[in-house]
């Protein structure tokens, strides 16, 4: 037959264990509910920042635009003025290749 003091040992690690694993549930639950909070955070910064660019975007591209038209009429040519407004891009797309084409040399 057990002693009492061998039945109280069992009583209280059952315990232990079914306390621990109520602790467990409440830990998992919090978890789960602090990772839903900050990826809703993060989606809605991302959301506003990808909001933000293409705006961005858009209204230097219709910067550009205008730009381009009030130069045509000035000069008095639409394609002289695309090509004046073209260059500085042209520039810039020849310089990052050239870098490229080095950053890229195998001899190195």
């Amino acid at each position: 037959m057990r002693s009492d003091r061998q039945v109280s040992t069992i009583r209280l690690v059952v315990e232990a264990v079914r306390l621990a694993s109520s602790l467990a549930v409440k830990e998992i639950t919090l978890f789960s509910d602090e990772a839903d909070r900050i990826a809703r955070v993060v989606s809605g910064w991302a959301l506003w920042g990808g909001a933000i660019v293409l705006l961005a975007c858009v209204s230097g591209f219709l910067l550009l635009m205008a730009l381009v038209k009030g130069l045509a009429a000035l000069i008095g040519s639409e394609a002289i003025a695309a090509v004046i407004g073209a260059s500085p891009f042209a520039v810039a797309a020849a310089m990052l290749t050239a870098w490229g084409w080095r950053k890229m040399d195998v001899r190195r």
